[in-house]
């Protein structure tokens, strides 16, 4: 395991790997950042540490997409369930389709007075 997979300064373990160079001996010196405090840092590593690290930051970004594709999935499922429903009462018809200019759909625009009727 890599000896720096987690901040020091915060224990978040969404530390991010910015830049390396290889010294001497063979170990790479790390610039790591830790997005939920702010802190810089720079940590040696084996090549296999690092490695090691990659993984667990390709196993957690594959975790944050599985979640968001469920997240688009679950709100397309809800807004098809409205749309249903809508046309189920017959609440839609082809005037909520109509094209409007823009200042018909937001109300005057910024900085324009609104014609009175």
């Amino acid at each position: 395991m890599p000896r720096t997979s987690s901040c020091p300064a915060c224990g978040s373990d969404l530390i991010q790997p910015l830049r390396s160079r290889a010294q001497d001996d063979g170990v790479l010196l790390v610039e790591i950042r830790c997005p939920e405090c702010f802190a810089w840092m720079e940590a040696p590593y084996t090549r296999r540490e690092l490695a090691e690290l990659d993984r667990e930051q390709a196993a957690a970004r594959q975790l944050l997409l599985d979640a968001y594709e469920r997240c688009v999935t679950e709100s397309m499922e809800a807004l098809r369930e409205c749309l249903g429903a809508a046309l189920a009462l017959d609440l839609i018809d082809a005037d909520d389709f109509a094209w409007r200019p823009t200042a018909a759909r937001t109300g005057a625009g910024e900085g324009d007075v609104a014609e009175a009727a």
